[in-house]
């Protein structure tokens, strides 16, 4: 479930498929989709079936009750989980149920997706009153839902780019904003440029610049340009 400012409907097409066809497989009324960023935070949240009000009062009261939070199934190495399936067992699981009864769904089933050991996104889905409850059938689909996607996603641009960062970062010791600061200026961006864009000032952006390129042995951002192209296919 979200915890930064979600957006209706879906903008990328092989984000819509995954999320409608969760939506007919689980037989659920409302999907939200995230990917996962960091220390198992979630961004770019985009969601179907919800309105507004929803993540409103999520990110405002309820972040810290969500028994199946990314951050929660990430530690236990969980790839799918139902509110169902806790209902009995803490009092945070009876706080979530009354929220989602509020704003009129009964259950929630949430896929979590890894790559390299590690959460990448995720998927919820949550079943109002009219929906059929997720049977024993319902539980092996959404496993096999669950297995489906994540190699699927594997393909996708955003997990290719952030395995190739993961490889550069490895193989030259980058830090996080050395990795930034390398990529923007191998596209073709000045310092000013890069300093507005990563919120950083100019002379913090030339250390980070200057690092990266000691680290991986470039004389200048056209030689940068070129390890970067090569690590990222």
């Amino acid at each position: 479930m979200p915890h930064q400012p979600a957006r209706a409907g879906f903008t990328d097409p092989e984000v819509a498929e995954i999320a409608r066809f969760g939506l007919v497989s689980l037989q659920a009324s409302a999907a939200i989709f995230y990917w996962v960023e960091g220390p198992a935070g979630m961004a770019d949240i985009q969601t179907e079936g919800l309105n507004p009000r929803f993540s409103e009062h999520y990110a405002s009261q309820m972040i810290n009750h969500d028994p199946l939070h990314v951050s929660k199934m990430a530690v236990s190495m969980q790839r799918v989980g139902q509110l169902d399936q806790l209902a009995g067992e803490a009092a945070q699981a009876r706080d979530y149920r009354r929220f989602l009864s509020h704003h009129g769904f009964v259950d929630v089933i949430d896929l979590l997706f890894w790559s390299l050991g590690k959460p990448v996104a995720g998927l919820g889905l949550l079943k109002g009153p009219a929906d059929p409850p997720l049977s024993s059938t319902g539980i092996d689909t959404a496993f096999a839902m669950q297995r489906y996607v994540e190699i699927n996603l594997r393909r996708h641009r955003r997990i290719v780019h952030q395995a190739a960062r993961a490889s550069l970062t490895r193989k030259f010791q980058l830090t996080t904003r050395e990795n930034d600061v390398a990529a923007l200026a191998a596209k073709g961006r000045t310092n000013a440029e890069i300093a507005a864009a990563l919120d950083l000032g100019q002379p913090t952006v030339k250390t980070h610049l200057l690092n990266a390129m000691g680290k991986t042995g470039c004389t200048n951002r056209t030689q940068l340009a070129a390890i970067l192209a090569e690590s990222f296919g």
